[in-house]
């Protein structure tokens, strides 16, 4: 028969009051590292609308809304009728982009915005093309 031992829950206590600190060292980690993938999940969403805004007010100077004289086009000379709603909407579904605002007018409600010097009307005047999106 063994004699009980006044010291059989000593052991128990103890691995439990251990363990406590590492769960929640666990659990800190773990949170951090969501947290971590959560905020470069985010900036890697705002770089892509970034890019595409980018792409967008290149392909706008260069080719989209430029004036044109045949086949000859020159960039940087927007002809501002040529950026009516259907452009700007068919360059927000290619682009996959939820809102689109382009304009020489000035910014629209959106996440981003850029703007590209360039000259419009026939007498060349300077203004600034918005491009804003998101």
């Amino acid at each position: 028969m063994m004699t009980p031992s006044r010291y059989r829950g000593f052991a128990s206590f103890d691995a439990l009051f251990s363990l406590v600190p590492v769960m929640l060292m666990l659990f800190f980690l773990l949170s951090t590292g969501a947290y971590l993938v959560e905020e470069a999940s985010e900036r890697m969403e705002r770089q892509v609308v970034f890019d595409k805004l980018v792409s967008i007010a290149d392909y706008t100077m260069k080719s989209g809304a430029v004036v044109r004289n045949g086949t000859v086009r020159y960039p940087n000379w927007l002809d501002e009728k040529l950026m009516d709603a259907d452009y700007v909407e068919d360059l927000r579904q290619r682009a996959g982009l939820e809102r689109l605002h382009i304009s020489t007018g000035g910014t629209a409600e959106a996440a981003f915005c850029l703007y590209r010097l360039a000259v419009v009307g026939d007498d060349r005047k300077p203004a600034k093309l918005f491009v804003c999106g998101g």
